[in-house]
């Protein structure tokens, strides 16, 4: 069974905009809410540590913005999304198939940049 035209441009536009958006939101430290699972607290919007006293408090109370920074993504390839589905189908044709997995591939290589820092000896 074939998908309809309109669930093709929404999942490929979905696809490629959340591999993009997932790296501008952890370059930014966008994430539309912050978990703390030590203490089962969310927040929302991004949260960080302002214990100068006792800076190492917070290896006590980590945060994970992942989920927030996954979110954040989502959110907006879910519009990106739903504005490529409503789009006329001869207008998505002149689009080059091969974003699909270019613009992932580079996601992953801005993630893997972005995340050099943490592993510095």
């Amino acid at each position: 069974m074939t998908p309809p035209p309109w669930f093709r441009r929404f999942a490929f536009a979905f696809g490629i905009a959340f591999a993009a958006l997932y790296v501008v939101a952890v370059k930014l430290d966008l994430a539309l809410f912050t978990v703390y699972p030590s203490i089962r607290v969310v927040l929302l919007g991004t949260h960080h540590s302002r214990d100068y006293v006792g800076p190492s408090m917070g290896s006590f109370m980590p945060a994970m913005y992942w989920y927030g920074w996954t979110a954040t993504a989502a959110l907006g390839a879910l519009i990106v999304g739903i504005g490529a589905a409503f789009l006329p189908e001869r207008w998505s044709q002149p689009f080059w198939s091969g974003w699909l997995w270019v613009i992932p591939v580079a996601a992953m290589i801005g993630c893997v940049y972005l995340t050099l820092p943490w592993f510095r000896l």
